[in-house]
C-alpha cells in the first residue's frame, strides 16, 4: 500500500469517529430517566461502588435509587427494589453501613439517597425509611433500619442472584415489604 491510500484511510476512520459520537450525543440528549427530567442525583465525594454497565463491573460514583417500590417477578417473593427496579439486599447483622466496607463494596454498592426525602411505593410504609452517615461520610438508605445495598451480580431488571449468598461479610437478603429478610419472613401484599 502506499503512503496516500493510508492517509485517506486514517480519514475516513477519523470521520467515522466523530459521526459516531456525535450521532451518541444526539441520542442522550433525549433520553430521560425514571425520575422526571432532572438528572440522576450523585454521591457527594467519589466512592467506591459496583455498577452495572453493558454488563460490565466498574467503580465509579454511585447513583441516587430514587422511590423504593414492590417487585414480584423474579424474586422468591415479593421483595424491596429501587425505582430502576433493581432489588435491594440487607446485610445480615448490618445496622451502621460498617458491615461492608472496603473490598465489600466491589460487589454490593450502597444504596444512596436522593436529594430531599426518600420516597416509597407500591405499598411500602414511608415510615420505615430512613438513612445512615457511613464512615466515609455518604448518606445510604435504610429500611426497617437495614442498610440497603446492590449486588454488582444483578445484571438485568428483576435479576435476585444476591439473594441468600453467605461471603464473608455475611449472609444477604432481599427485604420484604414489611423490611424482614426474604426467607425469614416472607410477606407478599394483598393487591
Amino acid at each position: 500500500m502506499n503512503q496516500a491510500s493510508n492517509t485517506v484511510r486514517r480519514r475516513l476512520a477519523a470521520a467515522c469517529m466523530l459521526a459516531v459520537l456525535a450521532a451518541t450525543a444526539c441520542n442522550q440528549q433525549g433520553e430521560g430517566n425514571n425520575l422526571g427530567d432532572a438528572p440522576p442525583a450523585m454521591a457527594g465525594p467519589e466512592t467506591p461502588s459496583a455498577q452495572v454497565e453493558d454488563g460490565t463491573l466498574v467503580t465509579q460514583r454511585t447513583m441516587s435509587a430514587g422511590t423504593l417500590t414492590v417487585m414480584s417477578a423474579g424474586g422468591p417473593a415479593d421483595y424491596v427494589a429501587d425505582s430502576n427496579r433493581r432489588a435491594v439486599y440487607m446485610l445480615d447483622g448490618d445496622e451502621d453501613g460498617r458491615g461492608c466496607s472496603g473490598d465489600c463494596l466491589e460487589q454490593w454498592a450502597p444504596v444512596l439517597p436522593p436529594p430531599g426525602d426518600p420516597a416509597v411505593d407500591g405499598g411500602l410504609l414511608p415510615v420505615l425509611v430512613g438513612t445512615i452517615t457511613r464512615d466515609d461520610g455518604t448518606e445510604q438508605l435504610t429500611y426497617k433500619d437495614h442498610p440497603l445495598y446492590h449486588h454488582a451480580g444483578d445484571m438485568t431488571i428483576g435479576a435476585t442472584a444476591g439473594h441468600g449468598i453467605t461471603d464473608e461479610w455475611g449472609t444477604w437478603y432481599l427485604l420484604t415489604p414489611q423490611g424482614d429478610a426474604v426467607g425469614q419472613e416472607v410477606g407478599r401484599l394483598d393487591s
